[in-house]
């Protein structure tokens, strides 16, 4: 018990402590006469204390092991934690053993694996395949619910020339204002991803009351407030075009994209004449 990296203590059918290992100890970071005895309770909050309560109360009625993943409210490190019945000389369990091991360094990596999985490694918003799976299961809630839905598909301009101008740093730097831009343009539960290099797709959800035209000043006058505060050789700008999804005529996602893509190059069409 003393060689493992495991905390392990023991407790009694009134929440005491009747054994610690030297690595619980260190964790508590307190003298073992300090804790043992005492209730556990005392060095923990409310919320904590029920928690331990529930699961070392299963095992004395249950007679039998369960284990949970639990992110101590104490210091915020996860930990996977066995509870084990001992058992006496009369097979009535008389005490619980927790094991608990200190996971926290797998969790981290598996929410920045997560992360990264579903966000775009530039911008930190949504990545192109987090983007269509969203997307299809919105349009078939919009279809149930026979509610509207608008699809905004933008393209900032001139990212090539920026590139060539000012350097590859540059043009990503643009990148990541654009995607701040609509972030900060849009709720959090609105959708806002990057699908290709220099193209976004917003799905502003609520906005059924909207029409194309005010969701586009929207973005236009946040991109002008932006370019005001800039001083630099160019202004971030964009062309973009927006569909409804109209519930009582579904159309698919990829012909929704389709039309957002014909109404984003007719406004560069325009801006170019």
């Amino acid at each position: 018990m003393e060689s493992t990296d495991d905390s392990i203590y023991l407790v009694d059918k009134n929440y005491r402590c009747r054994f610690l290992n030297r690595k619980h100890i260190k964790r508590m970071g307190l003298h073992k006469k300090q804790l043992v005895g005492k209730p556990y309770g005392a060095f923990h909050s409310e919320a904590e204390t029920k928690w331990f309560v529930e699961r070392v109360k299963h095992v004395f009625e249950t007679a039998s092991s369960v284990q949970h993943e639990h992110r101590s409210l104490r210091d915020g490190r996860d930990f996977f934690r066995t509870f084990s019945p001992v058992k006496g000389r009369d097979g009535k369990t008389s005490a619980v053993t927790i094991v608990s091991k200190d996971v926290t360094k797998l969790k981290r990596m598996e929410e920045k694996l997560h992360f990264l999985s579903v966000t775009d490694e530039l911008t930190g918003i949504y990545n192109r395949r987090v983007f269509f799976t969203v997307a299809e299961h919105l349009l078939k809630i919009a279809k149930r619910a026979k509610k509207g839905l608008h699809l905004l598909y933008v393209d900032l301009d001139g990212l090539k020339k920026i590139n060539d101008t000012y350097g590859h740093h540059e043009g990503d730097m643009t990148l990541v204002e654009l995607a701040t831009i609509l972030k900060g343009n849009y709720r959090e539960s609105d959708v806002v991803a990057r699908i290709g290099g220099d193209e976004f797709s917003v799905i502003p959800v609520g906005a059924e009351g909207d029409t194309d035209d005010v969701i586009k000043n929207r973005l236009e006058k946040a991109l002008e407030l932006h370019n005001a505060k800039r001083n630099r050789d160019y202004k971030l700008s964009v062309c973009c075009g927006v569909v409804f999804f109209d519930p009582n005529a579904p159309r698919s996602l990829d012909e929704l994209l389709v039309q957002a893509d014909k109404a984003m190059y007719t406004q560069k069409k325009r801006k170019k004449s």
